[in-house]
């Protein structure tokens, strides 16, 4: 796939291009000790992209026994779930930070204002992640962001 390829937010061919992102960020690491899940579930979504019987649109990063996978859909009870505004969330994605102070400050004005706003909530302890976790998720963002259409 080309740097520039541009995929469909939570579409199949961005969860397999998210899936490989994920495996060079994990290469290396022992996950053996780990039993994570992340979730975003996304109200909202425009029509006919719903995903879940709920109505929306979901995706999901689980690491156990040593593997990882990312999927679509929601999970019952992940460690974390992002619900968010399909909408702003979608835009966040986006949102190329390429360690740029200011794009990241940006970025977290703007996740914040969606947060007071009700548009996007975190349930669960997302500062408390394992350190490859945390690492994976910090690393992950801009070479999803270059993806996201």
């Amino acid at each position: 796939m080309a740097a520039t390829s541009k995929l469909e937010y939570v579409s199949p061919e961005w969860l397999d291009a998210v899936a490989s992102i994920v495996a060079g960020l994990l290469r290396g690491h022992d996950l053996d000790a780990l039993d994570y899940c992340l979730c975003e579930d996304l109200t909202d979504p425009p029509p006919g992209r719903a995903n879940t019987p709920a109505g929306t649109l979901s995706w999901f990063i689980r690491i156990r026994d040593n593997t990882f996978e990312v999927g679509g859909g929601t999970v019952d009870e992940p460690t974390v779930r992002i619900v968010a505004d399909y909408a702003t969330h979608h835009d966040l994605s986006r949102r190329i930070w390429a360690g740029n102070p200011d794009a990241i400050a940006a970025a977290r004005h703007r996740r914040h204002l969606a947060t007071t706003s009700g548009q996007l909530r975190v349930e669960g302890d997302l500062p408390a992640a394992p350190p490859t976790i945390r690492e994976l998720i910090t690393h992950l963002h801009d070479p999803v962001a270059e993806i996201t259409a």
